[in-house]
């Protein structure tokens, strides 16, 4: 039993008892921490506002027998205001904090998706393209905790894959150049070589590196619909930050004045 310290990002918040909130956070040092924070709720805390969801904070936390942990100070460090002043930015950043709630274990440090993540938050405030910065962001997460096929050789002929289009097997794990596509019943999902070349750079640049090789249009359409089939096969289950996501998309799309339901 022990106070300890470490630097968060609150993935998480939701009201307990009667001024109370249980949080996921997820920490630098730490990794991802079920926590309750005490009286939080209350106008007069020392907690208050310093622990809503997507911002960081240090924090000092107590573990004891329960398998909650408890926040005793708490002094936020980043805000990130402008990401709520755009739905396409808020729904990328629930999306990133839905991928390290749902793919990370608990206590298991992961120095550089912690990075990955404070960065693509930053990125997002600063009004970078949301879907090329939660994109780049989701897939580097993805390959980190394990969930990722090796994007530089076809599976097929061990080659370079140097044409497209690229199959995808989502459930395998495997991709393929043009010449070695199986024919296969399972769900494949083909992109071009452009969004090929585009994850390659992502994976490969710095994790803390969001100005660069946005990636709009056809890309950026083939990239999602991989990245949200990948992560749907490992959480088995649709994530309410990919409706919410889906719901801004419809909207966008739908003709000023028509329907929009």
């Amino acid at each position: 039993m022990a106070l300890y310290q470490d630097q968060v990002v609150t993935l998480k918040a939701r009201p307990y008892r009667d001024h109370d909130a249980l949080l996921t956070l997820f920490g630098r040092r730490h990794g991802k921490i079920a926590a309750v924070a005490r009286g939080v709720r209350r106008s007069k805390s020392k907690l208050a506002g310093q622990l809503h969801p997507l911002t960081f904070s240090a924090v000092t936390l107590y573990h004891g027998r329960s398998s909650l942990d408890t926040v005793t100070e708490a002094d936020l460090q980043k805000g990130f205001p402008r990401i709520a002043e755009d739905l396409a930015r808020l729904g990328w950043a629930m999306v990133l904090a839905d991928v390290v709630d749902q793919l990370l274990p608990e206590r298991e440090a992961s120095a550089e998706s912690f990075v990955v993540l404070l960065s693509a938050l930053d990125a997002l405030n600063q009004r970078r393209h949301a879907a090329s910065v939660g994109l780049r962001a989701g897939f580097r997460l993805l390959a980190l905790a394990g969930f990722s096929p090796d994007w530089s050789v076809c599976s097929g002929c061990s080659r370079a894959i140097n044409s497209g289009p690229i199959t995808v097997d989502v459930a395998t794990g495997e991709l393929y150049c043009g010449v070695c596509r199986p024919e296969s019943g399972r769900p494949q999902d083909r992109i071009s070589l452009g969004s090929l070349r585009s994850l390659q750079y992502w994976l490969n640049d710095y994790p803390n590196k969001f100005d660069q090789a946005d990636v709009k249009g056809q890309m950026e359409e083939e990239l999602k619909r991989l990245f949200f089939r990948y992560l749907l096969h490992e959480t088995a289950k649709p994530l309410k930050s990919y409706e919410f996501l889906s719901n801004i998309d419809r909207l966008a799309e739908a003709p000023e004045g028509g329907d929009r339901t």
